[in-house]
């Protein structure tokens, strides 16, 4: 990710669209009036690192209501 030097907004790359709607210069005249875009390389807080752990593993209560659900089918055929 990079990082637009004039207004700290994240982006894949900086554009000249971007450079022309948000602040009125060309991409080249914002490089040299601000300088060049700073590669960031984003990190997750210990929060959201914990989060996405335990929303993205299947618990056994998840795998049981699923089995039940699977019984009860099976019982009806």
């Amino acid at each position: 990710m990079f990082q637009c030097p004039a207004c700290g907004e994240l982006m894949e790359i900086l554009t000249n669209f971007h450079c022309l709607s948000q602040h009125g210069l060309s991409k080249k005249e914002l490089i040299n009036h601000y300088g060049a875009p700073k590669y960031v390389s984003p990190t997750m807080s210990r929060d959201v690192q914990k989060w996405i752990k335990e929303s993205s593993i299947i618990s056994k209560v998840d795998f049981d209501v699923a089995q039940a659900a699977a019984r009860t089918l099976v019982k009806r055929s």
